[in-house]
């Protein structure tokens, strides 16, 4: 385009300037132009939001970092690195990404991230490894285990503290607290959950952990613990006598999103000043001011976490597409004694004060450095599909072969990952070529035909691939292996 526009005088008006490029691409066959804005996003990382509304600290990370937004109308579908949501994918979601591409999300996770699945899980770990997994309140899921719970309330010794919340939702919607059976109402599922009545407290305000951890991978597992953290405080002293107000939700919730509306949110309370968060820093250093021993309740919490993702391991799909950035809720009661609330699956990422700016901008940027993200290759630009809105005229059609939808096995240079794959014994994940989802390789029979359910890997250009006997399944005329996406298969792990 620069070399038949270079002719001509340079315009002083941005309109004369649009109509002389406009006729200049009208000479430049759509191939070409093809080619030269494929070049133009060669080596460049972009990012796809599926919501309007996204929290700006992503936003502003990503930017910082050197990203652009992916556009639908603009860019191909395989562009993208990064594919940042707050709410579920779809099992289709992570099949169809290529080995550059990430989501924030991984199948079953929700084991632990919704507040029913958690207590079911955590319950049946107890049964099995004993006292310690006895690091969550005690739970029962209405109406499932009503009767239960009907039982415990009645051998009680005197009146309790029970508190109520929606199975699936978050920042403290729909939670309120209750002593009598009379007082319990709910017109969906929730759990109800003993009350930590005697909670550590600061200045007499009842505070909370909000810690982050991410797993990059399941399978193997790898998580990371994030240094920095949130204390979140309630915004009125806390009592928990006869006389208590139970509806008031700014004495005994912790979450953020209520306590921003009470009215002595910035007065200078005692010991916590204004506002009602902390950063954890802080807390450590309160905690060694008061001569606590720090370093030994946050390895207990930390073995907390990890008791906790392992419940995980079993029940996430291999696969190397997704990731979880997850948001720990920890309460600490009056013998320093931690105790599990819940597992956030989207941890509040909005910026209300600077304090939460400074905590997670620098917890998203380190995020990014983790996963290591990378641009589209260039052999998959060359290798996929060009999209139709990238030209005026006909586009010839693609080789009848779907994208290889495998994994490298490790970051190397292309030779290097054929000769370890030659080498190295097969990987239970699912980059292993000689299992599907578990299955050994001989099971996998070589049919004549494409079953419709099936995606196979496009045939590796390189001559130096391994033989046949060492793919998997595949006909003889198609040496690819066969390949099932995650919403056909069937995980009997655990």
């Amino acid at each position: 385009i620069e070399r038949k526009t270079a002719s001509k005088p340079e315009s002083r008006f941005a309109g004369d300037r649009c109509e002389e490029g406009a006729d200049a691409m009208a000479l430049v066959p759509s191939s070409e132009r093809w080619e030269e804005e494929e070049e133009s996003t060669e080596g460049k990382l972009y990012f796809k939001f599926s919501e309007t509304r996204v929290p700006c600290v992503v936003r502003k990370v990503l930017e910082d970092a050197g990203w652009r937004e992916w556009d639908p109308e603009k860019h191909p579908e395989s562009l993208w690195s990064l594919h940042w949501k707050s709410g579920r994918f779809k099992l289709s979601d992570w099949d169809r990404c290529l080995p550059h591409q990430r989501i924030n999300h991984c199948p079953k996770t929700s084991a632990i991230t919704k507040k029913d699945n958690l207590h079911r899980n955590m319950k049946r770990l107890a049964g099995s490894y004993g006292a310690v997994y006895n690091f969550v309140p005690t739970t029962y899921v209405l109406p499932n285990e009503y009767v239960n719970f009907m039982r415990e309330y009645a051998e009680q010794h005197e009146p309790q503290i029970w508190i109520c919340k929606p199975s699936d939702s978050s920042r403290g919607r729909g939670i309120f607290l209750i002593r009598d059976m009379s007082e319990l109402i709910y017109d969906q599922q929730y759990i109800i959950q003993r009350y930590i009545k005697d909670p550590l407290l600061i200045g007499g305000f009842k505070f909370d952990l909000r810690l982050y951890v991410l797993v990059p991978t399941f399978q193997p597992m790898r998580a990371y613990l994030y240094e920095e953290g949130l204390v979140r405080f309630a915004t009125e002293k806390y009592t928990c006598d006869n006389n208590t107000d139970l509806t008031n939700v700014y004495s005994h919730l912790t979450n953020s999103s209520i306590n921003k509306y009470s009215p002595s949110l910035n007065e200078n309370k005692a010991t916590i000043g204004p506002g009602c968060k902390w950063p954890l820093s802080r807390l450590v250093k309160y905690f060694e001011g008061m001569n606590l021993d720090a370093a030994a309740i946050m390895q207990r919490i930390k073995n907390i976490i990890v008791l906790t993702l392992l419940a995980l391991w079993p029940k996430v799909p291999a696969q190397e597409s997704g990731f979880e950035l997850l948001g720990f809720d920890v309460m600490l009661d009056s013998q320093l004694d931690p105790w599990l609330i819940e597992v956030n699956a989207s941890p509040a990422l909005a910026t209300d004060t600077s304090l939460d700016m400074q905590v997670k901008a620098p917890l998203l940027a380190d995020t990014l450095k983790v996963l290591g993200m990378r641009p589209q290759p260039v052999e998959e630009k060359k290798r996929g599909r060009k999209p139709l809105s990238h030209s005026s005229g006909p586009v010839a059609p693609a080789p009848n072969r779907r994208p290889s939808l495998s994994r490298p096995l490790s970051n190397t240079s292309s030779s290097s990952k054929i000769s370890a794959a030659s080498t190295a014994p097969p990987r239970s994940s699912a980059s292993s070529a000689s299992t599907v989802r578990g299955t050994p390789s001989h099971t996998t029979k070589a049919t004549p035909q494409r079953h419709p359910a099936s995606v196979r890997s496009a045939p590796s250009p390189s001559s130096t691939s391994p033989p046949e006997s060492t793919r998997g399944g595949g006909s003889a005329r198609d040496p690819s292996p066969a390949r099932v996406p995650l919403s056909r298969r069937v995980v009997g792990v655990g």
